[in-house]
């Protein structure tokens, strides 16, 4: 028995289980701040979509709990692939169709169902999906594409093979630490960060937000990217492999699998107004997707 427990804990960490995408905090967050820049018709049509009453309240609270729907069946619905897109550090902009196979990336299912809300003729890989499901998965990969770790790989599963030692709070790795660690020593209660980031959306005046809202799916995904090299890969000294993207943290190359990242004490603090700024931006593309696709 103390054999097997062992080989099971050395597969636990050579095939990680996939992480939830910004955990359940940011995705309900992203909503929450979408759900404050609503139009009045928008707002509507989401009442309608999610059998809820028309109340700021009562959207805020249906749109978060939709926002996780896309994780929590993921393994049933086999649209894993849908939660991010593989972009090499070596890659450029230019890049972003060619990594997308068969259409099976984030940012493609972001347009495919934004068209769908927007009553346009369904993609045949979409005709599956109610209304309710398109606004579930959309509201979920726009926040999925704001966590820079689902817009990159270095032969890494987007930070998922490099353990870090010690633990940073509950992450194991790098990409648990950007999904929700760092969101969660902000302010683990999604309700309580969203006034507090919408606060802040108020203070910063109309213009800038109108700026943080613009842009297409490409446009955020190769910013995150970008943000990703800058914040995360350069600024942890992490080699750079060659252009690979392993099935599995066990094909990683080993150079990325015996790499243990001990986290600098200020790393956490320092990124967290960079999550910060992920999450506004994160909702306010979000609401303005939803004003125009409803």
């Amino acid at each position: 028995m103390r054999r097997l427990l062992s080989v099971l804990l050395s597969l636990s960490i050579l095939w990680p289980l996939p992480a939830y995408p910004w955990w359940e905090t940011g995705h309900q967050v992203v909503a929450r701040i979408a759900a404050a820049h609503l139009t009045s018709a928008a707002r509507t049509r989401l009442a309608r979509i999610l059998d809820v009453p028309d109340t700021p309240d009562a959207i805020a609270e249906a749109l978060a709990k939709a926002s996780t729907w896309a994780d929590e069946t993921k393994n049933e619905t086999k649209t894993g692939s849908w939660h991010y897109i593989d972009l090499a550090i070596q890659d450029h902009k230019s890049d972003i169709p060619g990594r997308c196979k068969d259409d099976n990336c984030a940012p493609v299912r972001i347009r495919l169902f934004a068209e769908q809300l927007a009553g346009h003729p369904a993609h045949p890989a979409n005709t599956q999906w109610s209304q309710l499901d398109a606004l579930r998965y959309l509201v979920h990969l726009v926040g999925d594409i704001h966590q820079p770790l689902h817009t990159i790989s270095d032969a890494d599963l987007g930070g998922n093979c490099e353990l870090l030692d010690p633990l940073v709070g509950k992450a194991k790795n790098l990409h648990a630490l950007w999904d929700g660690e760092i969101i969660d020593e902000i302010n683990a209660s999604d309700k309580a960060l969203a006034d507090e980031l919408d606060a802040a959306i108020e203070d910063m005046g109309p213009h800038r937000e109108h700026v943080l809202s613009e842009g297409k799916e490409d446009d955020w995904v190769w910013e995150s990217h970008e943000l990703a090299i800058r914040d995360i890969y350069r600024r942890l000294r992490i080699p750079v492999e060659p252009v690979e993207f392993p099935a599995s943290c066990a094909e990683a190359p080993e150079e990325i699998r015996t790499l243990k990242l001990e986290i600098p004490g200020a790393y956490v603090s320092e990124m967290k107004p960079v999550v910060r700024e992920q999450l506004i931006k994160g909702g306010l593309r979000l609401a303005r997707l939803l004003n125009e696709s409803l």
